[in-house]
């Protein structure tokens, strides 16, 4: 299996042109020896020039709507407005485990400066983050609802990411952990 591993690595490299002089001598060497590696190289070889030589055109605007109306037409609108409430009522959940934490810290530095003398100030400044997190929440709500309106197929990408979103969040919230550990 690792044999096998580093025959592809070596083929790929001199495809690509990164081989070391001993690596290339190796390949080399293994070519010569074995038939069919010789002819798997050669194949993979053209294909490699082939895909080269090439033209490189952008993809025509029309085929992102082909490939979007074939998944409508093939998604059951039943099945559809199954998904999209449930892509939603995630969405919303996460947003809301994001936004809580956040609105709870505001909310007790908001009633741990009701005593202080500089209370106008402080006040005016957690209206003004508790505002901004309300207006950006309610944006992703409404580009949420605009992308489900043009594209039917979103609620898959979305029910996707939320797991990722999930993880990325917990990693990164155990690596501050961590490091304020080891601090």
């Amino acid at each position: 299996m690792a044999n096998e591993r580093q025959k592809q690595r070596l083929m790929q490299e001199a495809l690509d042109e990164r081989l070391n002089p001993e690596a290339y001598e190796e390949l080399q060497h293994r070519l010569q020896t074995n038939e069919s590696e010789a002819e798997e190289f050669a194949r993979l070889n053209r294909v490699d020039r082939t895909l080269r030589t090439a033209p490189h055109e952008r993809a025509p605007q029309r085929l992102a709507l082909e490939i979007m109306a074939r998944l409508a037409r093939d998604l059951s609108p039943q099945q559809m407005s199954h998904l999209a409430g449930l892509a939603l009522a995630l969405g919303l959940a996460l947003v809301t485990l994001v936004a809580l934490p956040l609105l709870l810290s505001l909310s007790y530095v908001l009633l741990s400066l009701l005593g202080s003398a500089g209370l106008n100030e402080s006040i005016h400044s957690v209206v003004s983050v508790l505002a901004w997190v309300i207006a950006a929440m309610e944006a992703v709500v409404q580009r949420l609802q605009g992308l489900l309106g043009t594209y039917p197929a979103a609620p898959l990408l979305v029910v996707a990411m939320i797991p990722l979103s999930l993880y990325w969040l917990l990693r990164t919230l155990s690596r501050r952990v961590s490091d304020r550990g080891t601090a």
